[in-house]
């Protein structure tokens, strides 16, 4: 299975697991009076267009260079993990608030038996999602399938926390703290999804630095150095930038090494493609 594939079909599972979680958490949660389980199948409904959106994504930055995209759609990518970000952090912002509206009305009850259901179905069916994600992740290693899973990883804990919380909820109305537990579910809105919300705010900080041409992190600047070192390439003359699963690599050469130039980039992008990355490649000739 080619990493193309692989990226594909996750993307399309995702998709659609995202849909089944969507559409029957929120049904469960007009039913149950729970806004907690309302967030959570939200979020669920916004990963179904937000993986749709990657799909699209997807496809746009494999079109080739054209009169009206010269240099391709490298940033197609990041864009799409951007946005991924700026949605999520929003929805974790709305949950608040309407966490503490419900709190300042004086909390609601909840029909825990349905909740508790509920929990349990979706923490096994996100634990899934996540597993079967991270099979086709070890193929296509990309920044939408990166940020794909970072969003079932957020999905999974999120609905072991409510499961989590409806349990303890049910527990306190066996106490003579009964009364306490109307104000439950707001204050599990507003602890989950402040917790999370630091999970969005990386992924804009990582989209960001690969629209602005950052150099990549890790040790793929140390590995390409090291490829093109029998070439006798400094450090100080190559220059990287990860953009999605593009790796922007241009090389300084001076006259006396140009005849290697053709070798130097074949010897790079074999590189690229171990790591699943897709190389774009240009040399520079300093005189």
């Amino acid at each position: 299975m080619t990493p193309f594939v692989a990226e594909r079909r996750a993307l399309r599972f995702s998709a659609v697991s995202a849909s089944l979680f969507a559409f029957t958490g929120l049904a469960l949660g007009l039913a149950s009076g729970s806004i907690t389980i309302l967030f959570d199948s939200g979020y669920s409904l916004l990963s179904l267009v937000l993986a749709s959106l990657s799909l699209f994504a997807l496809q746009q930055a494999r079109k080739p260079a054209d009169n009206h995209y010269p240099f391709g759609r490298l940033t197609v990518e990041p864009l799409a993990v951007l946005l991924k970000g700026v949605v999520i952090a929003l929805v974790c912002l709305f949950s608040m608030v309407s966490a503490v509206w419900s709190l300042a009305q004086g909390g609601r009850l909840v029909t825990l038996d349905l909740a508790l259901m509920f929990g349990v179905v979706n923490v096994a069916g996100c634990l899934l999602t996540w597993w079967w994600l991270s099979r086709y992740a070890r193929i296509a290693r990309s920044s939408l399938l990166a940020a794909e899973l970072r969003q079932w990883q957020m999905d999974t804990w999120l609905s072991a926390a409510v499961m989590l919380g409806f349990a303890l909820t049910w527990g306190l109305t066996l106490t003579p703290w009964a009364h306490l537990a109307r104000f439950a579910d707001p204050v599990m809105v507003l602890i989950i999804a402040g917790y999370f919300l630091p999970m969005p705010i990386r992924m804009m900080r990582g989209a960001l630095r690969e629209l602005m041409f950052g150099e990549p992190l890790g040790s793929v600047r140390q590995d390409v150095v090291q490829e093109v070192a029998d070439f006798d390439i400094a450090n100080d003359d190559v220059r990287l930038a990860q953009v999605g699963s593009f790796l922007m690599v241009d090389i300084q050469l001076d006259m006396q090494q140009i005849n290697d130039a053709e070798e130097i980039v074949e010897s790079v992008e074999q590189h690229c493609k171990q790591r699943n990355l897709r190389a774009v490649t240009s040399i520079t000739l300093v005189t």
